[in-house]
C-alpha cells in the first residue's frame, strides 16, 4: 500500500492540470494559424527574449529543466521560461476562451443595462464618447439583445514559490462592446472544461480569424433564461482594436454565431 501511495505522489505535479484536453490539442495540431499563434506567444514570453522582464538565470533555468523531466510538469517548465502555464499560452494566444469571472474576479465588467443605458455607478468612468459611440450602434441593430458596453481585461497567473497560491496578473484592460450568446448545454453530458472548449473551438477560431485580438468568454451552464441553463458565449470587441467600423464587427460576429452567409 505504501508503494502504491508513493507512485501516485511521483504522478502528482505542481500545477492543477485540465482533464483530458486531447480533442484540443488534436484541433490545435491540425490547423497552421493556430499552431502558429501559439508558437508566436510562446516565443514573445521566452525569458530569453530581448523584450521579455523574466529573470532567469542558467542555473534556474536547468533546475526548471529537470524538475519538469523528474516531475513530469510541464506547466511548473512554461511558468518559469515564460511565466505563463500551457493554457495560459494558449488563452493569450486566443485560442481558447476565458473564463467568465475566473477566479473569482469580476471579468468581464458590463456597464450598461438590457436597454442599452449606462448604469449610474459607471457614469464617472465612462467616457461620454464612448458611450454615446456605442448607444448609437446599439440602436441601429436589429438584433441587439444581450449587448452591452463594457470592460475586460487579459490575464496570466502568478504562483506563490511553494505553489500554494495563485493569483491572476492582468496583461491588458480594455473598455468595448460586449456580445453574449447561449449556446447548446455541455455540462449535462460530463464533459470537462477542456472538452467543452473544444465543442466551441472551431466557432471560436472563426471569430478570431474573422476578428483578431476580440476576446472570446465562456461559461458553462452559466446562461439563464426561461428558467432553463445554457453555456454562454461572450464576444468583447475593444474598442482599441475595433472602434472603427464597430458596426461592421458587431454585425460580422453576429453573422458567425448564427452561420450566415
Amino acid at each position: 500500500m505504501k508503494k502504491k501511495e508513493e507512485a501516485v505522489m511521483e504522478e502528482q505535479t505542481l500545477f492543477p492540470r485540465e482533464e483530458k484536453p486531447d480533442v484540443l490539442f488534436n484541433k490545435i495540431l491540425n490547423d497552421p494559424w493556430a499552431y502558429n499563434k501559439l508558437f508566436q506567444t510562446f516565443c514573445y514570453n521566452l525569458f530569453c527574449n530581448d523584450d521579455s522582464d523574466t529573470i532567469l538565470s542558467p542555473q534556474q533555468f536547468t533546475k526548471a529543466l529537470f524538475n519538469c523531466y523528474s516531475n513530469k510538469d510541464l506547466s511548473a517548465f512554461l511558468m518559469a521560461i515564460t511565466q505563463n502555464t500551457l493554457f495560459d499560452l494558449l488563452r493569450n494566444s486566443f485560442l481558447i476562451p476565458y473564463r467568465f469571472n475566473a477566479d473569482g474576479n469580476q471579468n468581464p465588467v458590463i456597464m450598461t443595462d438590457d436597454k442599452g443605458l449606462l448604469l449610474p455607478k459607471y457614469a464617472d468612468i465612462v467616457h461620454e464618447k464612448d458611450y454615446q459611440h456605442f448607444y448609437n450602434i446599439y440602436k441601429e441593430l436589429d438584433n441587439n439583445k444581450n449587448m452591452y458596453l463594457a470592460k475586460a481585461y487579459r490575464y496570466s497567473h502568478i504562483y506563490n514559490d511553494d505553489q500554494s497560491l495563485v493569483e491572476q496578473q492582468v496583461l491588458e484592460i480594455s473598455t468595448g462592446i460586449l456580445l453574449i450568446r447561449e449556446l447548446p448545454d455541455t455540462v449535462k453530458m460530463k464533459e470537462t472544461e477542456a472538452e467543452a472548449y473544444s465543442t466551441v473551438w472551431d466557432l471560436m477560431l472563426k471569430l478570431e480569424k474573422e476578428l483578431p485580438m476580440a476576446y472570446i468568454f465562456y461559461g458553462q451552464d452559466s446562461f439563464i433564461e426561461h428558467n432553463e441553463r445554457f453555456d454562454e458565449l461572450g464576444i468583447f470587441l475593444p474598442n482599441s482594436i475595433f472602434l472603427r467600423n464597430l458596426e461592421h464587427h458587431v454585425k460580422k460576429a453576429e453573422a458567425i454565431i448564427y452561420a450566415k452567409d
